[in-house]
């Protein structure tokens, strides 16, 4: 209740009646902690549109069609069912900057030791309005997010089986009426809106599940989504894995042939593959990177005037379109350069040629600690000279487990292993 009372605070800056939409995956726990934020809203007089389950860029396009100041998901996007999140969004539909973010934990944070029936004199939390707002569901939010996506789209999917693998996730109803709206043949899987196996063994984490069932039900694309729907990885009608990298990179070049891609430049991260970098450089296209994070590609996007970016793992922000990462837009676009240039899926392997990349997670004690010591340092120093110009390794913590991302790329696969299982070696024995 109290991130919702802070959320009034720091929302819709300078607003005299403030509106926030509010929405939240299938997990079990996103209705008890919705409520509780509604309530906290609700007692400082905003206004609150419930959208209920809904994607995590569907509720921020809501903020923009419906004129909200801001927005709340109850999402922990990728993660196991355990865990939950909370994400805030600003008036234009983007995520809230680092900066943001912290001065609403800090709030919160001052007053954790409180009761929430003390008196407003004894904190500065705001006091309970006389007018307290109002909770409104969104009626048909799916129905207004398809008629946005019609106006964006026109390519006719008639006639091209699509199995897509929703994750158990927020978009178990909203995508599969998507691609029906537009025609396709759906094969839908992992559709559960009870959420209790939302990400496991499905989902864009899992590529595997929606490459054998696009060979199993002989669809030609195959399309998977996390828990929140803002990621999309693909395959083609044998099962190869289509990730982040090629479709960023492969619509990016058809854009800049079109002249849409504005100032000839793409934003990524230090994830992004070196077959990537050298495709999209041999046709002109200026490469900004960033560290790994959706709202480090925007922030990024919007400083060098790029309008598309994104991510390896799927996270792809087609800014002309959405304000932040949409798994459901990515698949429109990728289909519509396809299906506008009658490109053969199997096209897509020589425009954007991949070197072996391999990425291993290790959990960890203290991963500041662990990237901190002059043993490993020293290890990532040696494994590094070792691969030259002809490979990079990579070593960073997650930014929401306890663990340590360890990736290579190589000009062979054996040596972009070998390159990692030193560096697991070395953390291990350390950890």
């Amino acid at each position: 209740m109290k991130i919702g009372k802070a959320g009034a605070k720091f929302l819709g800056s300078g607003s005299s009646k403030k509106h926030v939409i509010i929405g939240r995956d299938t997990r079990p726990s996103g209705d008890f902690i919705s409520n509780a934020i509604i309530s906290g809203l609700l007692s400082q007089g905003v206004d609150v549109f419930n959208s209920g389950i809904m994607t995590t860029p569907g509720v921020a396009l809501l903020i923009k069609l419906l004129g909200a100041d801001g927005g709340i998901v109850i999402s922990a996007s990728h993660n196991p069912v355990e865990d939950n999140g909370i994400k805030f969004f600003a008036k234009n539909g983007t995520k809230l900057t680092d900066k943001q973010e912290r001065s609403i934990e800090n709030y919160v944070l001052e007053h954790a030791g409180e009761s929430a029936v003390e008196t407003a004199a004894e904190n500065d939390l705001p006091k309970v309005s006389s007018l307290v707002g109002r909770c409104i569901n969104i009626d048909n939010p799916y129905v207004l997010y398809i008629d946005y996506l019609s106006h964006k789209f026109t390519t006719d999917l008639s006639g091209l089986k699509v199995a897509i693998d929703c994750a158990n996730g927020a978009a178990g109803t909203l995508a599969p009426m998507v691609f029906n709206h537009f025609g396709a043949d759906v094969k839908a899987f992992n559709c559960d809106s009870s959420g209790i196996n939302i990400n496991k063994d499905c989902g864009a984490t899992h590529p595997e599940f929606i490459s054998a069932k696009t060979v199993e039900t002989s669809s030609d694309i195959g399309f998977a989504f996390d828990g929140d729907a803002d990621r999309l990885i693909a395959c083609d009608s044998r099962g190869r894995i289509i990730d982040g990298d090629i479709i960023i990179g492969f619509c990016a070049i058809d854009m800049a042939r079109r002249g849409v891609l504005k100032n000839n430049c793409v934003v990524t991260t230090v994830m992004a593959n070196m077959g990537f970098d050298k495709a999209l450089s041999s046709k002109g296209i200026a490469i900004h990177k960033t560290g790994v994070g959706d709202r480090y590609v925007l922030e990024k996007m919007v400083e060098t005037g790029c309008v598309l970016g994104g991510e390896q793992s799927g996270h792809i922000i087609f800014m002309d379109i959405s304000p932040t990462g949409d798994g459901i837009i990515s698949a429109l676009e990728f289909l519509n350069v396809l299906i506008t240039n009658n490109y053969d899926i199997d096209d897509i392997y020589s425009v954007i040629p991949k070197f072996p990349q391999v990425l291993k997670n290790i959990k960890v004690k203290d991963k500041e600690k662990i990237l901190s010591s002059s043993k490993i340092q020293s290890v990532i120093e040696r494994v590094t000279a070792g691969l030259g110009s002809s490979g990079r390794l990579l070593v960073r913590p997650s930014g929401t487990e306890p663990l340590i991302r360890v990736m290579a790329e190589a000009e062979t696969r054996a040596t972009a292993e070998s390159s990692v299982q030193i560096v697991i070696d070395a953390i291990s024995s350390e950890d």
